[in-house]
């Protein structure tokens, strides 16, 4: 007597042994891609995009369906709708499992070209404009996506350093340099790590670049994440441009110390004056290599400081 073994019975085996059989396309369905893609060959990338996203709603889940999610990603790029082809590329992440890895990259490089860093481009220290009449928030709300999508994939970890990137563009700073912070601690060694430890510093530079100097305070939290910066990574290739910042930062206090000296000394507070020499003499001892009339007069706050101290306090 022959074995039977019915169509339905079959699948059934080939899903228990992990060999599920491939899905069958609809044909109306890859008519209309084939339809869709002689469209693009014409130029008619509008009429082509219709037929596309006729198959996305129509027949979710299919392979012809993916195809046409990415002729959907790269017409929209094209016609300038950034959120519809990243919504495409969404789509193939979440709904295309054999797309994932392709279209999560993708995601996250559409992501850098709308911050300024495209695929082959040097990262670099300023942030860049955004695509014209994509608000900020939209590009935060992206990168988010791509870290939701992959958290643990090389595109989920650099997307944290490029969302602390969206989030100064956004004017959101303290929480760009919080987000830079926790880069440099959670991947100390990855090759970001310098260029969010840099970005932290070079945030305050700038926020203090912006004051024109009037904020000491500020000045100060410049120099101790410069300072800071330069211990971490001596070895950066931004070591360079830290400590010129740091030079200019140290330099803006060291006239401010020469102006408030020289201002009580015209108002006839030696005493006062003096206290500004000493602070000199203490946070820029090179002054004292130099010969002329401010190594002078700080000697002489020093040695009256000194005699003071050798006398004791007056009853």
């Amino acid at each position: 007597m022959r074995a039977f073994c019915s169509p339905r019975l079959l699948g059934l085996l080939f899903f228990s042994f992990g060999l599920a059989l491939p899905a069958v396309e609809d044909e109306t369905a890859v008519k209309l891609y084939q339809r869709g893609m002689r469209l693009i060959a014409s130029g008619e990338a509008e009429e082509a995009l219709d037929r596309f996203n006729t198959i996305a709603t129509k027949y979710r889940r299919s392979e012809t369906c993916a195809n046409a999610l990415w002729e959907i990603y790269r017409i929209q790029e094209y016609l300038g709708d950034v959120e519809a082809a990243f919504e495409a590329l969404n789509r193939l992440v979440t709904e295309q499992p054999g797309h994932f890895a392709k279209a999560h990259v993708a995601q996250f490089q559409l992501t850098k070209r709308l911050l300024g860093s495209g695929k082959n481009e040097r990262r670099t220290l300023e942030v860049q404009r955004a695509s014209k009449g994509l608000p900020p928030e939209v590009l935060i709300a992206m990168l988010e996506n791509v870290i939701k999508n992959g958290p643990q994939s090389e595109e989920g970890i650099q997307a944290h350093y490029y969302l602390a990137l969206a989030q100064e563009k956004a004017s959101n700073k303290k929480e760009a340099m919080a987000m830079h912070e926790d880069f440099t601690e959670s991947y100390p060694k990855h090759e970001l790590a310098d260029d969010a430890g840099y970005q932290v510093a070079y945030i305050a530079y700038k926020e203090w670049k912006a004051m024109r100097g009037d904020s000491p305070h500020q000045r100060e939290a410049t120099a101790t994440a410069l300072a800071w910066f330069l211990t971490r990574y001596p070895e950066s290739d931004k070591a360079a441009l830290a400590r010129s910042c740091l030079v200019e930062v140290r330099t803006a206090e060291q006239l401010e110390l020469m102006n408030l000296a020289n201002y009580y000394e015209q108002r006839g507070d030696a005493k006062a004056a003096k206290v500004y020499y000493q602070q000199m003499a203490l946070k820029f001892p090179q002054l004292l290599e130099q010969e002329g009339a401010l190594k002078a007069k700080i000697l002489q706050a020093l040695e009256e400081t000194s005699q003071a101290k050798q006398v004791g306090p007056t009853r």
